[in-house]
This record gives structure tokens, C-alpha cells and sequence, in this order.
């Protein structure tokens, strides 16, 4: 039965991360996402095509997807005996299902909301911190694809930072390496997802945000 249940519950995280909160959000308005913009389903492009409260209601629903698993073992809610190995597994596999969804035949989002629910998810006081470099590199550089990609890097650091002083220095609780290794993996699929970003960033054919980008809708 506790093995049964083990299964249900990494199935859940998947399944759980792999709802297109933007797709749904966007066909509740009449629009499909896919076919406006940079044709993606995250928060930049729902909030391009919909507007800048659509775009926070996206983010919100695709970061408590990649936490919720992670902060319900994280902080006992759901008891550790039916845990494989780390939350951070759950967090994982959300992310995984946001990226390769099956109710879009495999096909997702770029990982970076959903990313940051399970940072949240582990370590709620590190994502505020993040969010702020996130924000900075992005009104600097007017890149939100370079702001992805350097948080996602400021993210690995801090974690490898905190499995070496061993204990979350405000909650208390540990860090093991767990954590740099979800992280090293969450920077890959970032990287990879933003493939054609990073070459259009290195060509400088990269689109840069417009700060009233996010439509009053």
C-alpha cells in the first residue's frame, strides 16, 4: 500500500505540473497562446497576448504547481514515509511535466515559473531573493530570456552554497545535496528550453521587453 502510494504521488507531481495553466487561461479569453507572440504558453507571452494580470495569474499557477509537492514534504505535511529519496524529486518531475506536457502532446513551456515553485517549495525565503537579481538583469539588459538564464545560474550557486554550510540558516532544516543536483538539473532544461534564445542573444537578434509589454486587460 505505502509503495502504491509512493507511485501515486510522483505520478501526481507530474500530472500536476504538467497542467498548461497558460493554454487554459489563454482558451478562457478565446485565444491560443501558441498562435500569438513567441507561440509559448508561460507568463511573457500570456501576458503579451492577454495582459499584465493575466500574466501574474499564469506565474502564480505554474510556480504553485512546481512547489506544491515539494513544500508538503519539505515541511512534513505530507509524512516523509511516502517520499522517495528528497521533495525536490516531486519538484523535478513537475517541472518535467510543465516542459513535456501530456495534455499537449509533450509539448510545454520554457520551465522557468515552475522552476522557481520549487525553489520556493524548499527554500521560501531564497526565491525573493532571486526574483529581485531576476528583475534587475531583466530592466538592465531588457532581456527576460538573459534574466531566465542568469537566475537560473545565481540559483545553482546559492544552492551549492547552502549543501556547504549544511542547514537552511533561517528555517533550520538541512540541506544536502539534493538540492545542487535538482538545481544543476533545473539550469539544463532551462538552457535547453531557451536554445533558440540564447543563439538569438548571441546573434543580438534577441527581442527586447518593452516595459509596457503587459497590457492593462
Amino acid at each position: 500500500m505505502q509503495t502504491a502510494l509512493k507511485i501515486f504521488l510522483l505520478l501526481a507531481a507530474y500530472l500536476v505540473g504538467a497542467i498548461p495553466f497558460g493554454f487554459i487561461i489563454g482558451k478562457a479569453k478565446g485565444v491560443d497562446v501558441r498562435n500569438h507572440g513567441s507561440r509559448n504558453i508561460g507568463t511573457t507571452n500570456v501576458g503579451r497576448v492577454l495582459g499584465r494580470k493575466y500574466a501574474i495569474l499564469a506565474y502564480l499557477l505554474d510556480m504553485t504547481k512546481g512547489g506544491i509537492f515539494v513544500f508538503l514534504f519539505r515541511f512534513g505535511i505530507i509524512p516523509a514515509t511516502y517520499m522517495i529519496e528528497t521533495p525536490l524529486l516531486y519538484g523535478l518531475l513537475a517541472v518535467v511535466g510543465h516542459t513535456c506536457s501530456v495534455f499537449l502532446r509533450f509539448k510545454g513551456g520554457k520551465a522557468v515559473a515552475t522552476s522557481s515553485g520549487a525553489v520556493f517549495g524548499f527554500c521560501p525565503w531564497l526565491l525573493p531573493i532571486l526574483m529581485v537579481a531576476f528583475f534587475s538583469i531583466v530592466i538592465t539588459s531588457r532581456y527576460v530570456s538573459l534574466g531566465s538564464l542568469l537566475s537560473a545560474v545565481l540559483t545553482l550557486i546559492a544552492s551549492i552554497i547552502l549543501y556547504i554550510v549544511g542547514i537552511d540558516p533561517l528555517l533550520k532544516l538541512p540541506i544536502d545535496y539534493y538540492f545542487p543536483i535538482f538545481c544543476t538539473l533545473i539550469l539544463l532544461i532551462i538552457f535547453f528550453r531557451h536554445n533558440e534564445n540564447i543563439k538569438r542573444l548571441f546573434n543580438r537578434t534577441e527581442n527586447k521587453i518593452k516595459f509596457r509589454l503587459f497590457r492593462k486587460k
